[in-house]
């Protein structure tokens, strides 16, 4: 998100990225090099405010306010509701002494509310999204070519698509166990594709084959951006059923907007900041978390109506890309970036 908020906002106001690209579970020890080089920008450059991404570099921005400078930071949802005693003592208090806060979500937004954040400080802006990911190609031919990169035969099958980290939040282990065994019962036609890594895909692993479901789920693991659009542009119907999880939320649904941006029907649960990235029947279709029956029902009314996954598929692009380009997401950020000056 940094990167592509950088780059829309320096076509319209002049920017200075301090970056780092690794994983955000080492940005505790990176912060002293952060911290270094925003010290030094800050000393060589004419700085109006410091930005930060990440509710976790709330420590670093406390520092900089030190030095009589305006600080925002964008809360995502996790980097809020951490489930960790010394984490929730003094992340929030430190992100509510900052000058501005942007949420994602009207979700993440009310969690930091409930964590005594001023909500005269909070501004809710969602996540940009951009059109780079879409290809202008005849679906079979693109399926043609994913099938030789994954060394998978999709032939005439329906592929059902799900991207992300695998984190039990994310239900994927639910919805095999619960709703893919439904939509291959005497039906050979579809196949589900997870792309993701992370802690729970030994048990989605696990719950694959007590299900027998070998030959219908396949689990790809960390794909690169190429086999990612490939998926995005190929796939028929892309699903995010996520579960509600204690201290772990879904601070919005960007993955869902990327596949929705490329012409997929979407059918998501009605959770936290997912409803605030797809509007029902507009840019996809909201379904009650857990509710193996209702996710069925409109999954196998997409896969059997080639008709209406397509022209639903073209509305929700045409959606998506007008009410969450990145152009307006930088627009409003600036906005909130003056306010106060």
């Amino acid at each position: 998100m940094a990167y592509e908020l950088s780059r829309h906002l320096s076509k319209i106001t002049g920017v200075t990225l301090v970056k780092w690209g690794g994983s955000n579970r080492w940005l505790p020890l990176v912060l002293p090099y952060l911290l270094v080089r925003s010290l030094w920008v800050l000393l060589t450059k004419k700085v109006d405010i410091v930005y930060l991404e990440d509710g976790l570099l709330a420590p670093l921005g406390l520092i900089l306010k030190l030095f009589r400078k305006r600080v925002a930071v964008t809360v995502h949802g996790k980097d809020i509701t951490f489930n960790n005693r010394l984490y929730q003592f003094l992340i929030p208090r430190l992100v509510g002494n900052l000058n501005k806060i942007i949420c994602v979500s009207e979700a993440t937004k009310q969690q930091c509310a409930d964590r005594g954040i001023s909500q005269r400080k909070i501004v809710v802006i969602p996540n940009g999204i951009s059109d780079e990911s879409h290809m202008n190609a005849e679906r079979q031919q693109l399926r043609e070519q994913l099938s030789q990169e994954l060394g998978i035969k999709l032939d005439n099958k329906k592929v059902i698509l799900s991207v992300g980290r695998l984190v039990e939040r994310k239900g994927i282990h639910w919805f095999v166990e619960s709703v893919m065994p439904a939509l291959i019962d005497g039906d050979n036609s579809c196949i589900y594709l997870i792309a993701g890594a992370g802690d729970f895909s030994p048990q989605i692993k696990e719950t694959i084959k007590r299900n027998n479901l070998n030959e219908y789920i396949f689990m790809l693991g960390r794909v690169g951006e190429k086999i990612l659009r490939l998926l995005y542009n190929a796939a028929d119907i892309f699903v995010m059923p996520n579960i509600p999880i204690e201290g772990d939320m879904e601070g919005f649904g960007l993955v869902a907007l990327e596949a929705a941006s490329c012409g997929l029907p979407v059918v998501a649960s009605d959770l936290e900041g997912i409803k605030e990235a797809i509007h029902d029947g507009k840019n996809g279709f909201l379904v009650a978390p857990g509710n193996a029956e209702a996710f069925f029902d409109k999954i196998k009314e997409l896969l059997v109506n080639d008709e209406l996954r397509e022209s639903f598929g073209a509305q929700a692009r045409q959606f998506t890309l007008e009410n969450y380009g990145w152009e307006r997401a930088a627009e409003n950020y600036l906005v909130e970036f003056k306010c106060g000056k």
